[in-house]
């Protein structure tokens, strides 16, 4: 028996919490309380491991492995202490073993006072709610689901990222100061990114209930507005939210309080964290949520429930699903908002099916379109782009990483690699292989990859263009033009100077 990779990564993350860097395709790493590091080669066909010595005592389903085979540039960062000569390996096989092998190199399970683990994710529960899921969505869409960016999953969930960029540019908690606290200043900013209802971009935001609707006294945001005539609570109000967005205020603390003093509103805390960290937070709204974990098989309620604890949780939750979503899809980074969105999709399908209203209208059209194997590479190498990013800007470690800076919105960045492979000629810029797009058969080494011309620069225009992702891998960062004169040497071909 063999433990899948997307279980062993669902331990992990209930043991540890998040991946102490955004995992790659190929790697998977965690930190313990005590600072040591391992890793999951996330392409092997069983789950190995890569941790730091001493080596293990014998451990009933732990194998330990030759050799550290640890030269996956993959390895950086946080993780950097596995790229040593003394690396260890072990091949793990059950869960169980997984949990004796972390007993052993983590200590037992503990919960920090500032960290609460997942709850327990059952993988046969889990791969038959998701044929379910599956199941909703071809009926409501006429497509199954295939990934985040297109479909049924696209038109009903990929404006958070979108309403979150929006509000932060009306929040501009970059500009608050100290003296601010207590004037009201902050606060306006914060009802405003609140209260978004925005045609000329096509935005509102749901994931509050602001609207005055079904009175005032039903608000999310109810306190806020009181706050403005309430000196006292304005101030504590506005303290909190400083500290949160521009202080190195507890979180956990910061949570209760603020729960405390706007009277347990759920969604209007989670977006408020949401806001402030989209990598760890996700809105919540309560009932959907707790029909999507119940459907799932997951013991878990978040209803009546607003407190710290429960919302790292919950948070933890959907982290822990994040490798099951890419098991059971195929698909590679599933994002934090990804699992959010999955579980929100879920819970509104489990919804419309109990009220018999599942079925598309007679000729209505199909909600979202499906891309092609083109346009899903293109969205591919946008998002790793973003990842890799987000992954390497100053970060100071052993070494200072590389800082990448992309200098271009997402949608200008997929307009540029769309026109740059058109001039391409959808073939590799190095070598002119033709390039192959996603699909079910596809050569992984033939996708197409962006690279930078310069890899000393940044990812802007002029410094871009597309190759083969076997070429981007060997390439790594020596220069362009000799990297070209090497090639052509390959093919026996001499470059003039």
């Amino acid at each position: 028996m063999t433990l899948a990779i997307a279980e062993a990564e669902a331990i992990l993350r209930s043991r540890l919490g998040e991946p102490a860097k955004p995992p790659t395709d190929y790697v998977v790493g965690f930190k313990t309380l005590s600072d040591k590091v391992l890793a999951i080669h996330r392409e092997a066909n069983e789950t190995r491991l890569w941790f730091q010595p001493p080596a293990p005592p014998n451990l009933d389903g732990v194998r330990p492995m030759a050799g550290p085979s640890n030269g996956n540039s993959n390895i950086n960062g946080p993780l950097l202490p596995l790229r040593a000569p003394t690396t260890l390996r072990v091949e793990v096989e059950s869960g169980d073993a997984l949990n004796r092998f972390l007993d052993w190199y983590a200590g037992p399970a503990k919960v920090a006072s500032t960290f609460f683990s997942a709850a327990a994710i059952d993988p046969r529960a889990f791969r038959e709610a998701f044929a379910r899921f599956q199941a909703l969505i071809t009926a409501r869409s006429g497509h199954a689901f295939t990934d985040f960016q297109e479909g049924l999953a696209a038109v009903w969930e990929s404006y958070k990222p979108r309403l979150r960029d929006h509000a932060l540019g009306l929040l501009r908690a970059g500009e608050w100061s100290e003296a601010d606290i207590g004037s009201g200043a902050i606060l306006n900013r914060m009802i405003e990114a609140i209260e978004i209802q925005d045609s000329r971009s096509n935005l509102t935001n749901n994931l509050v209930f602001w609207q005055n609707r079904y009175g005032h006294a039903n608000r999310d945001h109810r306190a806020l507005l009181e706050a403005a005539s309430n000196p006292k609570l304005r101030r504590d109000v506005e303290g909190l939210l400083f500290g949160l967005f521009r202080g190195d205020a507890d979180e956990g603390g910061t949570f209760d309080r603020l729960s405390e003093l706007t009277g347990g509103k759920y969604p209007l805390l989670a977006y408020i964290f949401f806001l402030k960290d989209m990598d760890r937070f996700m809105p919540i709204q309560p009932t959907g949520f707790d029909r999507a974990f119940r459907t799932l098989g997951i013991d878990f309620s978040t209803l009546r429930q607003c407190s710290w604890e429960n919302y790292s949780t919950y948070n933890q939750t959907l982290a822990a699903l994040q490798p099951f979503i890419e098991a059971s899809t195929g698909l590679k980074n599933v994002r934090l908002v990804d699992a959010h969105s999955f579980c929100w999709i879920f819970s509104t399908l489990l919804k419309l099916e109990a009220e018999g209203s599942i079925a598309k209208a007679a000729g209505g059209k199909d909600e979202g379109r499906i891309l092609g194997g083109r346009e899903k590479s293109i969205i591919a190498m946008r998002l790793s782009v973003e990842n890799t990013v987000k992954n390497a800007n100053g970060q100071i470690v052993q070494r200072i990483l590389k800082n990448k800076e992309l200098r271009m919105s997402s949608a200008d960045l997929e307009k540029l690699i769309a026109s740059l492979l058109d001039l391409q000629d959808n073939r590799c810029a190095l070598t002119g292989i033709p390039f192959q797009f996603l699909s079910l058969e596809v050569d992984k080494k033939l996708l197409p990859s962006l690279d930078r011309i310069d890899s000393a620069g940044h990812y802007e225009e002029g410094n871009l263009q597309v190759v083969c992702q076997f070429i981007n891998f060997w390439k790594a960062d020596s220069d362009n033009a000799e990297f070209q004169r090497l090639l052509m040497l390959v093919r026996g071909v001499e470059v003039a100077e």
